[in-house]
């Protein structure tokens, strides 16, 4: 699949009842070939009553948990669970079914939903990845209800999207987007789902905390996200809380980062946690820089990762490091690839810690106090 990552302010140009939206995203590995949910991984996905949603592991490179919007039935979407955007969309039963990201991924029919309400707004995105080679989706916007978790999100606000310019999605594992940054980042200003859940005091506590299982051969459970409290079993130690610092994506100052000798951000700079990015993303020079620390340029035999030096972030004071085996991806049976890529700063910010750094470190993310929480991740 194509990985997505909000990496820019998105610009959005409104006329009349449309909206255009540019967001800069990039992509990064294929899995295997996308197809329609089947019963028994709906089965798999489906959340328990609990605040729960378990997630599915796509060989570390996507995670996928299922939502279910309308009523009478409802109708299931396996959905990325993604903090560095704010939008929800799904595809449309109108979507052009010539398109492989349509007629492969489960569709919404607002004639089923007894709770649908139309909206009709229109509005296109454009994805950018790091060649600058793009990519549109044009949709409208529906109102429905929407359950994730067990909690029941009424009259939320979301995309219908009935057509895709180019073949950005059609390797996804997921359906859809979910959002869960901050409802400022959206370019359309429509309340977020999870602000939703606050304002309809569907959640305890402002928060939601997510684990990610970095074994994607393990048949079990490939992750979870937690609504509204944080789950004790996937982490051990204490947690390390920084203050967001700009209340978009979930950004946060980086003290510094250590590789040996070698110190980047050694005067502090300002990180994303984005469960939308596979890797860590990070300035051009300082990548190549800490490639040369360890001794990689792109890839390594897999039996050699645990001998690669650790790759330490300094956050809050503490440091988190990341060992061979958290920073190089897992290929083939024999060939591992460094999980770092060079991403240009954007709008002051440097670095993207994606499911890299995730996976390793249980996070909290804390709307209520304005803050990220880290701590070292349960096996």
């Amino acid at each position: 699949m194509y990985r997505l990552f909000v990496t820019m302010t998105v610009i959005t140009v409104i006329n009349f009842a449309s909206i255009n939206a540019e967001v800069y995203r990039i992509p990064l590995y294929k899995t295997s070939s996308v197809g329609k949910s089947s019963t028994e991984t709906v089965r798999r996905l489906r959340s328990d009553p609990d605040q729960t949603v378990s997630l599915i592991n796509y060989k570390n490179l996507q995670y996928c948990g299922t939502i279910e919007i309308g009523t009478d039935p409802p109708q299931t979407f396996k959905i990325l669970f993604d903090t560095g955007s704010a939008e929800l969309w799904v595809p449309s039963k109108d979507c052009d079914v010539s398109q492989f990201a349509c007629s492969e991924h489960n569709t919404y029919d607002n004639a089923m939903s007894h709770t649908y309400v139309p909206d009709g707004e229109e509005f296109s995105i454009i994805y950018r990845n790091e060649r600058w080679q793009s990519g549109k989706l044009y949709g409208h916007f529906s109102i429905d209800n929407v359950e994730i978790g067990g909690l029941m999100v009424t009259s939320q606000k979301f995309g219908e999207v009935f057509n895709f310019s180019t073949n950005l999605w059609d390797r996804s594992q997921c359906d859809g987007v979910l959002g869960m940054g901050y409802p400022t980042l959206s370019p359309f200003k429509t309340p977020t789902v999870f602000q939703n859940m606050i304002d309809q005091h569907l959640v305890s506590r402002p928060i939601f905390s997510i684990w990610l299982n970095r074994n994607y051969e393990d048949n079990h459970v490939g992750g979870e996200l937690l609504l509204g409290d944080i789950n004790p079993s996937h982490y051990v130690g204490e947690f390390t809380y920084v203050n967001v610092t700009r209340q978009r994506f979930w950004q946060f100052e980086i003290d510094k980062i250590q590789v040996q000798n070698y110190n980047s951000c050694s005067e502090g700079c300002q990180a994303i946690v984005d469960t939308g990015f596979s890797m860590i993303g990070g300035p051009p020079e300082a990548i190549a820089d800490i490639q040369r620390q360890i001794g990689v340029v792109n890839e390594v035999p897999c039996n050699e990762i645990s001998d690669l030096p650790y790759i330490n972030f300094v956050i809050g004071g503490k440091t988190f490091p990341l060992t061979g085996q958290d920073y190089m991806l897992k290929v083939t049976k024999r060939l591992c690839v460094f999980a770092f890529q060079g991403v240009n700063p954007i709008n002051g910010v440097e670095w993207i810690l994606g499911d890299v750094f995730i996976g390793r470190y249980y996070t909290v993310f804390d709307m209520g106090n304005n803050q990220v929480g880290f701590a070292l991740a349960r096996n």
